[in-house]
């Protein structure tokens, strides 16, 4: 036999009103909460197939504030590629420079080199990777133009399809995660 007194339904009342009435927010929180968590797996998503360092990544990587209006925000990777010198790479004086973009992938590229900026008359001694540019006409590759050379950008390695099931897998289920901690919070009191 199961007996309800008047007490114990009138305290049920008032919390389903304060769940009720504090929904928006607690749906707001729960999406902040999330939004933070798959920062962190995109940075952690794109860098599991790239030897780009996480660094790198996450600085390439903007965020948007929390729509709670239409309960969304959006994760972008920058169009700006990086530098060839951010990804592993190893130069020599006689083979040029051999870069792995992608994990287990290595590309040589003989007329490349690998100079300190400050070689040039900038400041700084972070070193770049340069390749002489062929000329018109073809032949051999003449002391100028040198140019510098990039790898992929953030928004490039976003594109991968498994990376974009990853992220959008690991969000849906970090949010449902948030939202039953909170439903479970309000009903605790």
């Amino acid at each position: 036999m199961i007996v309800i007194d008047s007490s114990q339904l009138t305290a049920l009342r008032r919390k389903l009103e304060a769940v009720s009435k504090n929904a928006k927010r607690d749906m707001g929180r729960a999406l902040s909460s999330t939004q933070r968590a798959t920062a962190t797996e995109t940075t952690r998503a794109a860098a599991e197939n790239y030897t780009a360092g996480a660094r790198r990544i996450k600085a390439g990587t903007r965020v948007s504030k929390v729509n709670t209006n239409d309960l969304s925000f959006t994760i972008t990777g920058l169009r700006k590629p990086i530098q060839l010198q951010e990804y592993k790479h190893r130069a020599s004086r006689r083979k040029g420079v051999s870069a792995q973009v992608r994990k287990g992938e290595s590309k040589a590229i003989p007329s490349a080199f690998k100079v300190g900026v400050g070689s040039f008359g900038g400041g700084g001694s972070k070193a770049r990777i340069f390749q002489r540019a062929r000329l018109s006409g073809g032949g051999q590759v003449g002391r100028l133009p040198i140019v510098v050379l990039f790898g992929p950008s953030v928004a490039d390695m976003l594109t991968d399809k498994v990376t974009q099931d990853r992220i959008g897998a690991f969000a849906l289920k970090k949010l449902a995660a948030e939202i039953t901690r909170l439903t479970e919070a309000a009903f605790r009191g």
